[in-house]
C-alpha cells in the first residue's frame, strides 16, 4: 500500500507568489519524489480545475471556496474532502499554519499522525504590530488576540509541531503558549532550498545583469512589496553606493511609494521595478546579483528569499528582526541605521562572490524533506 499525505494549505504558489507558498509547494513535491502519494487540499485555484496533477503531486482546489482566504467555506469543504481521503487510508495530515485546523479531529480518529507546520504565532504578530506603531496594523490586534485564544486551544491537538525558524519555536516554547498549552514535542525545522534549482550559475548571472543594465554592484529585494518589510531602506542606500543597481523582484501595496522615493531620491534610473516574477525567474535573478537584502522592520522567522540567495551564491544583509542564519555570510544589523546598513554591504562587496553555493547543508531541501517524512509516519 502506498504512504499517503495530506497537506492542507489555504494557498500555493498557484494563488500567488510567497514565502509560506513556495515552502509548501517545493516540501510537497520533495515528499513525491521520496515516493509518497501526496495530496494538497487548497482553496479554489482560478483557471485550474478542482483536481489535477502538478510535480507529482495532486492538488484538490475546493470549489466553491474564496482562493488564498481562510472562510467558513473552506472550513466546511474540507472536512468534506478530507473524510473522504481518511476513509482511504492516509498516514499522516500536515497543517500548514492554521489550514488543518478544521480537521483535526477527524484526522486522529482515523489514526492518521497530524504535525502542524508554524510559520508565525499570534504572539509574535501581537508583538510584532505594537513595536511597529503603525495605526492600521494596531486596528487588527484584536483579531491576533484572538488567534491567540484559538491557538491555546488547537496546538496541543497536533502529535508534533514544525517551527520553520528560531523565534517561532522560542515564541511556541516559551510564556505564554509554553507555558499555557500542554504542547507536544516542537522540531525547529528549517526551510529547505531545491539546490538543484537555487544554484550558482555563472551563464544566467551573465545575462540576467545585461538585461538590467547593471555594470556595478547589483543589489536585490524579493519579496512582496509591503510597507512592513521596509523596502524604503534599501532603495535609500543607494545613495551610498553612486555606482550600484537595486531589483525589486515582487509587487504589492508600496510599489507607488517606492517609485515616487526613488524619484525624489534622483535614483529612479538605477531601481528596476520587475513586479510579481515567475518563481522560474528567481534563481537567475539571485545569482546575477552581488547582495541580497532584507530591511524589514517585522520579526521574520527564515525568509527563504535568505537561503535561496546563499543556495546561488549571494551573500545576504538582513535585518535584526529576522532570524540569524549560520555562517558569516548573512549579517544582521539594525536596517533603520543607514549607515550600520551600508557598512555591512561594504564588507560584503570587499569580500567578492565566491562562485559556489553558501547554504549551510541543514538547509537542503532533501534533508528537510526527510525529516518530515518521519514525522508524518511515512519515512
Amino acid at each position: 500500500m502506498n504512504r499517503r499525505v495530506l497537506v492542507l494549505t489555504r494557498s500555493l504558489p498557484l494563488h500567488h507568489a510567497g514565502g509560506m507558498e513556495s515552502v509548501t509547494w517545493d516540501l510537497c513535491r520533495a515528499l513525491a519524489a521520496r515516493g509518497t502519494d501526496v495530496t494538497v487540499v487548497t482553496t479554489r485555484v482560478p483557471g485550474s480545475p478542482p483536481e489535477f496533477l502538478a510535480d507529482g503531486v495532486r492538488v484538490r482546489a475546493l470549489p466553491g471556496t474564496v482562493p488564498g482566504r481562510y472562510t467558513r467555506s473552506w472550513w466546511n469543504a474540507s472536512r468534506t474532502a478530507v473524510a473522504a481521503d481518511l476513509a482511504r487510508g492516509v498516514d499522516g495530515v500536515l497543517s500548514v499554519s492554521a489550514g488543518g485546523f478544521g480537521v483535526l479531529d477527524l484526522a486522529r480518529s482515523a489514526g492518521a499522525r497530524c504535525v502542524l507546520q508554524a510559520h508565525g504565532t499570534s504572539v509574535n504578530e501581537i508583538v510584532s504590530k505594537l513595536g511597529g506603531r503603525r495605526l492600521k496594523p494596531l486596528i487588527s490586534l484584536p483579531r491576533n488576540i484572538s488567534g491567540l485564544a484559538n491557538d491555546v486551544a488547537t496546538y496541543r491537538r497536533f502529535h508534533d509541531v514544525v517551527a520553520v525558524g528560531p523565534s517561532v519555536a522560542q515564541s511556541l516554547t516559551q510564556f505564554p503558549l509554553g507555558r499555557a498549552v500542554g504542547m507536544p514535542p516542537v522540531h525547529l525545522l528549517e526551510n529547505g532550498v531545491d539546490t538543484d534549482v537555487f544554484r550558482p550559475d555563472p551563464t544566467a548571472r551573465e545575462r540576467v545583469r545585461a538585461e538590467l543594465h547593471a555594470s556595478g554592484p547589483l543589489f536585490v529585494v524579493v519579496g512582496r512589496l509591503h510597507p512592513q518589510k521596509r523596502v524604503d531602506r534599501s532603495v535609500r542606500l543607494l545613495r551610498e553606493f553612486p555606482d550600484a543597481t537595486l531589483v525589486l523582484a515582487g509587487d504589492g501595496p508600496d510599489r507607488t511609494a517606492l517609485q515616487t522615493l526613488a524619484h525624489d531620491l534622483d535614483v529612479e534610473d538605477r531601481v528596476r521595478f520587475l513586479g510579481a516574477v515567475d518563481r522560474s525567474r528567481v534563481p537567475g535573478v539571485l545569482a546575477a546579483a552581488d547582495v541580497s537584502l532584507l530591511t524589514s522592520q517585522w520579526r521574520e522567522g527564515l525568509p527563504m528569499a535568505v537561503l535561496e540567495s546563499l543556495a546561488c551564491g549571494t551573500p545576504a544583509v538582513t535585518s535584526r528582526t529576522a532570524a540569524p542564519v549560520e555562517g558569516t555570510n548573512v549579517p544582521r544589523v539594525d536596517a533603520a541605521d543607514p549607515d550600520d546598513l551600508a557598512a555591512a554591504v561594504r564588507r560584503l562587496l570587499s569580500h567578492g562572490r565566491p562562485g559556489t553555493s553558501l547554504l549551510p547543508d541543514r538547509y537542503a531541501l532533501s534533508g528537510v524533506a526527510a525529516r518530515y517524512a518521519a514525522l508524518l509516519g511515512v519515512p
